[in-house]
This record gives C-alpha cells, structure tokens and sequence, in this order.
C-alpha cells in the first residue's frame, strides 16, 4: 500500500493522469468523511423549543440591483433556551447552501422544512457541549445518502478505470 501511495504522488509530481486522479479521489473521499461524520454527531444534538423571529432568502454579496446575477443563501433569526440560559441562532442546517436567482426555490425548500408548532415556535438543535451553536434542521437521510455517494464515487470511477 504504501509503495502504490508513493509510485502515485510521483506520478502526481511529473503531471501524470492517473496519479493525480489518485489523489482528487482521496481528497473526495476525505472531505465528504469529515462532512459525514460531523453530519452524524448533528444528528445526535437534542432539541429545543425556541422562537423564530425571522427566516427568509437573501442575496450573498450578489449586486443587489442586478437580481439575477447575486447568490442566495437561507438566513435565518431564532432564540432559545438552554438550562435556563437564553442563546440566539441563525444557522439554518449543517448544510450550507448557496444557490443562484432561479434556484432560490431550493432554499426555500429548505426552511419549509423547519419543524415548527401550532404556537409558532421552533425546534432548535443544539450542541450539548456549547448550547450558543445550533440549528434549526437535523441532517435528514438524504443528505447523509448524498455525502457517502460523493465520497465513494470518485474512488470506485478511479479503481473501474485503473484497476478493471
């Protein structure tokens, strides 16, 4: 193994394909685990009742007077309580997403997933160790199902097209 991990970095040194397709699939392995694992332990913060004061789409540094041409990210405005200690939120999901004018309906999609009661408030997801971080939304099955497949993607493509 540690021979092959060698002979690929020197084949990534001189420029050559398939050593740096080695790496790029190691890399797409490693940054989707990271995600995955922290995903895992967001599913695991128990929840709280809390108020919504505000959630919405806004534009992400896009020029305001051209609409179209800005991104868009969910915002979101909440407080709760924790062992009696009040804390104010905005973080919407473990997932950070970004998307364009016309794809704004995914954000939206997005905060219409926010669980909330017939009083108006909110469920809030904390973290056990340091109440102040929290979310609104638990990363659901879907997203994790989409994290191991762009972790286990690039590498199956790199073994189908090196090692048939």
């Amino acid at each position: 193994m540690n021979e092959y991990i060698v002979a690929m970095w020197n084949l990534a040194v001189d420029g050559g394909k398939q050593g740096i397709l080695f790496f790029v699939a190691v890399y797409a392995f490693l940054l989707p685990g990271y995600s995955l694992i922290r995903q895992l332990i967001v599913r695991r913060w128990p929840g709280t009742p809390g108020v919504l004061i505000r959630a919405g789409v806004e534009g992400a540094g896009g020029v305001a007077s051209v609409k179209w041409r800005g991104n868009y990210i969910a915002t979101a405005l909440y407080s709760y309580q924790v062992d009696g200690k009040s804390y104010d939120g905005s973080r919407v999901s473990a997932w950070v997403m970004m998307a364009s004018y016309n794809a704004r309906f995914l954000l939206q999609r997005q905060l219409d997933k926010i669980q909330t009661s017939g009083d108006g408030r909110v469920m809030v997801y904390y973290n056990p160790k340091n109440p102040q971080k929290s979310f609104l939304l638990k990363p659901g099955y879907a997203g994790l199902a989409v994290t191991v497949t762009l972790m286990l993607v690039p590498g199956c493509l790199y073994v189908m097209h090196y090692h048939p």
